[in-house]
C-alpha cells in the first residue's frame, strides 16, 4: 500500500449521476466521446452489455443530461439550464466537436428508466414494483398535463398513470404512450434510455440454479414476468414512430427471453465488440492519467501492482480496467483490495461456481490456465446447469473471465480462449473452491478454515484426524472414480492456499533447495502463527501403502532440502515438514 501524501483531489464513489460527478469531483474519467459514437451509430436501437459497476448507469445519465431538453415545471424550455450544460460539455472531450453540441445538446426529449431495483420472488411483487416505477416516471413529466397540444383523451390517460389506476395492457404500453405524448408536446422525436433491463430475469435465474427442479408455479411466474417485459420493450422499441433512438443496457443478452424480437434496426455491442470498447471501463491511458493525478505513479512498483490487481480485460483489442476498483483504490490511498467483490448480488455466479461438473475447469482457471469455449452473446441461461459452455458465457459477459484469443464464426459466435483477468477476480474463484470443498466435507466455510488453522498452528495430528473424518463423509464423491479423487485433492490444496494467502508467503511448485517443493507456506510478520510449513503431496493407487508413501514424501523434503528458503525469514519460529499421501478417501501423514 502506498500513502498518498497530499490528497488534493475529490472523488465521488458510487454516484450514478453524471451532473453530480462532473460538478463535484475533480478526479474523474471523461467518457463524453460516447456521445459522438451514439449519434453516429446507424442503429435506431442499441443494446450495450457490460459487467456490473462498469459505468453503464453513469453513461446513461450522461446521455440524458446531454440530449435532454431542460424543462421547467410549466413545460417551457429552460434556456438558462441549457446554457449551463453547454458550458459544461464544451470543456469536455465532446467539446472538440462543436457541430455535435449545436445539433444535439438539449435538443431532444428523453425518457429514462432503470429496472435495477425490480426484483421479487412473485410476479405480483414484480408487477407492483414496475407500476411504482412507471408512476414515478410519469410524475417527472407532469408538465404535460398543462400542455395545450395534448388532447383531452391523452390527458385522461396520463392521469390514469398518475393515480395508478392503469390496467395491465396500459402498463405494457406505458413507455410508448409517454413517448407519444412527449412528441406531441415538443414536436420532436424522443430518446428512450432503458438501464439494467435484465435485472429481473437475472434474479430469477439465480433461483433456478439453486434448485434441482423448478415447479410449475415457479415456471408460470417466470413466464408471466417474461410476458410483462416483452410487452413493455416491444411496444416501446418496435415500430415506435415517436422514437429518435433507443439505448438499452444490461449485463447479458437474454436469448431465450427474446425480448427484442421484431425490433427494427437493432444493434448490439458486448465485450466481444470494438465500437464501444473504450467507453465503458478505463483504458490503459486513462488509468495512467489517474495514477499521475493522484500521485500513485511516483512509485513504479505500486503502479505495477495496481495493474495486476485490476486490469486484464481484453475488449476490442484494448486493455480495459474495472473502473469501480480503480476509483476505490485511489480513494483508499492506494490500498489494494477486492473492491468489486460484494458490490452487488452475485447469487447467479456463486451457484454456478460450486457445481461439481465445472470443478476441473475452475481449477485450471485458478492456476492461471485458459479454457476453450464458444462465446455467444445470445446465451441461454437455462443451459447453465447442463452446459459448461453456457457457464463460461455467463462468466465471460459478467466480467469474471476475459478473452485471451478469439475468432469470429459465421453464425456470430466466437471461438475463444478465456482466462481469469486479474488478482481481484481470482479471489472469487478461490473462494468458490473453498465453498465447494466445505460442501464435500459437509461443514461450513468457517469450520473449514478452523480445520486449516490446526495445520497452521502445527497441530498436525489433530489436522490429520479431522481430515480422515471429513474424507469419510465425502466417500460417495470418491466412489465415482479416481479422476474425482484427484480433482478433490487438487481443490483441497487450492482451498488451503487461498485461505492463507493474505497472511503467508505462498510458494507452490517453485525451486527451493535442490528441487521443487509442492507447497511452501511462510508466515508474514503479521500472521497469527509464526510457523512455516513445507508440504509434499503423493497420490497413490488402490491398495498403495499410504504410510510408506507419506514417509517417502517426508524423506524427499529432507533429502532435497526444500526448507532452505525458509532460513531467510527471521520471524519464523518453527518449521513443519509434512508428507501427505492420498488414495481415494484414505490419507496418511508423516511429519517432522
Amino acid at each position: 500500500m502506498t500513502e498518498l501524501q497530499n490528497k488534493i483531489y475529490t472523488i465521488k464513489i458510487g454516484t450514478d449521476d453524471f451532473k453530480k460527478l462532473i460538478t463535484e469531483s475533480t478526479l474523474y474519467v471523461d467518457k463524453t466521446l460516447l456521445l459522438k459514437t451514439v449519434v453516429g451509430d446507424a442503429y435506431d436501437v442499441l443494446l450495450i452489455t457490460r459487467p456490473r459497476r462498469w459505468g453503464k448507469t453513469l453513461n446513461m445519465t450522461m446521455l440524458q443530461y446531454f440530449f435532454g431538453i431542460p424543462v421547467k415545471s410549466t413545460g417551457e424550455i429552460d434556456e438558462e439550464e441549457r446554457s449551463k450544460r453547454q458550458n459544461i460539455f464544451s470543456h469536455l472531450k465532446i467539446g472538440e466537436y462543436p457541430d455535435i453540441l449545436q445539433k444535439y445538446l438539449g435538443k431532444f426529449p428523453v425518457i429514462s428508466v432503470s429496472f435495477k431495483e425490480i426484483k421479487g420472488e412473485s410476479f405480483e411483487l414484480i408487477e407492483m414494483k414496475v407500476r411504482d416505477l412507471i408512476y414515478g416516471l410519469y410524475t417527472r413529466h407532469e408538465y404535460l398535463l398543462q400542455s395545450a397540444k395534448l388532447s383531452e383523451w391523452q390527458k385522461d390517460l396520463f392521469k390514469k398513470f398518475m393515480t395508478k389506476s392503469f390496467d395491465r395492457a396500459e402498463l405494457e404500453n406505458s413507455l410508448f404512450y409517454l413517448s407519444e405524448m412527449i412528441y406531441t408536446h415538443f414536436g420532436q422525436k424522443v430518446f428512450i434510455l432503458i438501464d439494467e433491463y435484465d435485472t429481473p430475469l437475472n434474479d430469477w435465474y439465480a433461483l433456478q440454479l439453486a434448485r434441482e427442479t423448478i415447479s410449475d408455479a415457479e415456471d408460470t411466474y417466470f413466464q408471466s414476468v417474461l410476458r410483462l417485459f416483452k410487452g413493455i420493450f416491444g411496444s416501446t422499441l418496435k415500430g415506435n414512430n415517436f422514437l429518435e433512438k433507443g439505448v438499452v443496457t444490461g449485463i447479458l443478452r437474454v436469448a431465450k427471453a427474446n425480448l427484442f424480437s421484431g425490433v427494427n434496426n437493432f444493434g448490439e455491442d458486448s465485450i466481444l465488440d470494438e465500437n464501444y470498447a473504450a467507453h465503458f471501463g478505463f483504458t490503459e491511458k486513462e488509468v495512467n492519467s489517474l495514477l499521475h493525478k493522484s500521485g500513485l505513479d511516483q512509485n513504479p512498483k505500486t503502479a505495477q501492482t495496481l495493474k495486476s490487481w485490476y486490469n486484464g480485460y481484453n475488449i476490442g483489442g484494448l486493455t480495459i480496467y474495472n473502473p469501480w476498483s480503480i476509483m476505490n483504490c485511489l480513494n483508499n490511498k492506494g490500498a489494494f483490495k477486492a473492491y468489486w467483490v460484494g458490490t452487488a448480488s452475485t447469487a447467479l455466479i456463486e451457484q454456478a461456481l460450486v457445481l461439481d461438473k465445472f470443478q476441473e475447469e475452475m481449477q485450471i482457471l485458478i492456476e492461471g490456465g485458459s479454457v476453450d469455449m464458444v462465446a455467444d452473446p445470445k446465451m441461454v441461461f437455462a443451459d447453465i446447469k447442463s452446459s459448461p459452455n453456457a457457464l463460461y458465457n455467463l462468466l465471460l459477459f459478467s466480467g469474471y473471465l476475459t478473452v485471451e484469443r478469439s475468432s469470429e464464426n459465421e453464425d456470430t459466435t466466437y471461438n475463444c480462449d478465456v482466462k481469469i483477468p486479474n488478482r481481484e477476480v481470482r479471489s472469487i474463484f478461490s473462494g468458490s473452491i473453498q465453498k465447494w470443498i466445505s460442501q464435500k466435507f459437509n461443514i461450513d466455510v468457517k469450520d473449514y478454515n478452523a480445520f486449516l488453522n490446526d495445520l497452521l498452528k502445527g497441530n498436525v495430528e489433530i489436522f490429520m484426524q479431522k481430515l480422515k473424518d471429513y474424507l469419510e463423509t465425502s466417500a460417495s464423491f470418491f466412489a465415482t472414480g479416481p479422476k474425482n479423487a484427484e480433482l478433490f485433492y487438487n481443490g483441497f490444496i487450492m482451498g488451503l492456499i487461498s485461505a492463507v494467502s493474505s497472511q503467508y508467503f505462498v510458494d507452490a511448485e517453485r525451486e527451493s533447495g535442490l528441487g521443487r517443493a509442492d507447497l511452501l507456506l511462510i508466515p508474514l510478520s503479521t500472521a497469527r502463527y509464526q510457523n512455516a510449513l513445507v508440504l509434499e503431496f503423493k497420490f497413490g493407487k488402490f491398495e498403495t501403502d499410504l504410510r510408506l508413501l507419506s514417509q517417502n514424501a517426508l524423506e524427499q523434503i529432507e533429502l532435497k532440502n526444500y526448507a532452505a528458503k525458509i532460513k531467510a525469514y527471521k520471524n519464523v519460529v518453527s518449521t513443519f515438514k509434512i508428507g501427505i499421501a492420498f488414495s481415494g478417501k484414505d490419507v496418511a501423514v508423516a511429519f517432522k
